[in-house]
């Protein structure tokens, strides 16, 4: 009988260790307080939703604020390793705050809610930056303007007729543009044709502080020449023209020389203190070889913002690349990525899309891991630019159907 007394205690300790295993399940928790930074008041009775990024911004729990503006969330089934987004929408606006867990499973959020406004803002374009590069007889042009609203006290700016307003030359492509929206997620928006050819607008509404819009165009380069013409309705407190490669002209009354970008060759020209609707006119020429694309520079190390690219629309990549380098100052992406690949083998298709999903995934898991602090900070980064080469060369193999595949499986809803 002595040979089975173990039994109980050995079986009473593992009905001990999965009732712990399923409290630390239970353990996460999500508090916090919603206040309206117009009103500095607390905002009561306001729905919350978490959302997932990692699967397409699928809701996993809502939760209301009470009197005082303070809310929590307590599902059972919370992954405190993983990464999560809240989101409030108010007034017809919706606005984030990212969750971040501590060692104990919690995470204190504070959501900051703005009241929405149809007047226009005192707006300006606090910088102004285009991106040109011949490619074949075409022209890429992507523009990135990061524009302030300074309403006092602070509002969002919501006008369905239009919150930015910029005019493209009339001989521009179908033109497509994104908005940078939290952590630098790449939000794409419909850019909507104004009554006079040329002029377009988004309704995209335009929070207080700086807002990124990033809009993206071709043009015919048969002649080796072309004429910019882009403008925008407001002010802008400084412009950079970067054109690459170094060899092409560049006329213009309003861009002077500004050097040589570090980064990429490419040759800068800037202007300051602009009038609202200033033409940003520059005439480009110069031969460039038959698909001929402009080399990245090697050298140097870039780092980007910790980000989700899960969902991210293929044809927005180089703007979402684009952006990060320009907030860190570091000029056209050395990562330019050449999405326009001339094969369209149906097996090609597969390997790429294959390999190009995995990317995303594990860019994705990387950053989870260390959003959640289980990843030091320099292997982060290592891997991460790692990872993110692999992906930018694979889509630069990509078939157009790949890439279209991936604007309407991987776009941000």
């Amino acid at each position: 009988m002595n040979l089975f007394q173990p039994k109980p205690i050995w079986s009473a300790g593992l009905i001990l260790l999965v009732a712990n295993s399923l409290l630390l399940a239970g353990v996460a928790r999500i508090q916090g307080r919603v206040t309206n930074g117009t009103t500095g008041q607390p905002v009561a009775s306001q729905t919350l939703q978490l959302l997932m990024p990692r699967g397409g911004m699928q809701q996993v729990a809502t939760a209301a604020t009470e009197a005082n503006g303070r809310f929590v969330f307590s599902p059972n089934d919370l992954d405190t390793t993983s990464f999560y987004l809240l989101q409030a929408t108010y007034q017809d606006v919706n606005y984030h705050a990212p969750v971040r867990f501590d060692a104990e499973g919690a995470a204190q959020v504070e959501v900051t809610v703005y009241d929405s406004t149809r007047t226009a803002p005192p707006l300006r374009i606090q910088s102004a930056r285009l991106v040109v590069h011949p490619e074949g007889g075409k022209l890429h042009v992507q523009d990135m303007f990061a524009v302030r609203n300074s309403a006092a006290p602070p509002r969002s700016y919501v006008n369905p007729e239009g919150t930015f307003r910029l005019r493209l030359p009339q001989t521009a492509g179908e033109p497509t543009a994104a908005v940078a929206g939290m952590m630098n997620m790449p939000l794409p928006e419909t850019l909507s044709p104004g009554q006079t050819p040329g002029d377009f607008f988004l309704q995209y509404p335009l929070k207080p502080g700086l807002t990124v819009v990033m809009v993206a165009y071709e043009m015919d380069y048969v002649a080796n020449q072309v004429e910019l013409k882009d403008a925008v309705a407001y002010p802008i407190d400084r412009a950079e023209l970067l054109v690459s490669p170094p060899g092409l002209a560049v006329n213009s009354r309003l861009f002077q020389p500004a050097g040589v970008d570090s980064e990429t060759g490419g040759q800068r020209y800037s202007a300051e203190n602009l009038d609202a609707n200033t033409a940003l006119a520059a005439v480009i020429s110069g031969r460039v070889g038959p698909g001929e694309p402009v080399a990245p520079q090697a050298g140097g190390e870039v780092k980007t913002l910790p980000t989700s690219m899960t969902r991210l629309g293929g044809p927005l990549l180089a703007c979402f690349l684009l952006v990060l380098l320009w907030g860190l100052g570091v000029g056209l992406a050395k990562e330019w990525p050449r999405l326009s690949a001339q094969k369209t083998a149906s097996q090609l298709q597969k390997e790429l899309a294959a390999e190009a999903e995995a990317l995303f995934n594990s860019l994705a898991d990387l950053d989870e891991l260390f959003a959640a602090g289980k990843i030091a900070e320099k292997p982060y980064w290592k891997e991460r630019l790692e990872l993110k080469a692999r992906l930018v060369a694979t889509l630069k193999k990509a078939p157009p159907a790949l890439l279209d595949s991936y604007a309407t499986r991987h776009t941000p809803r």
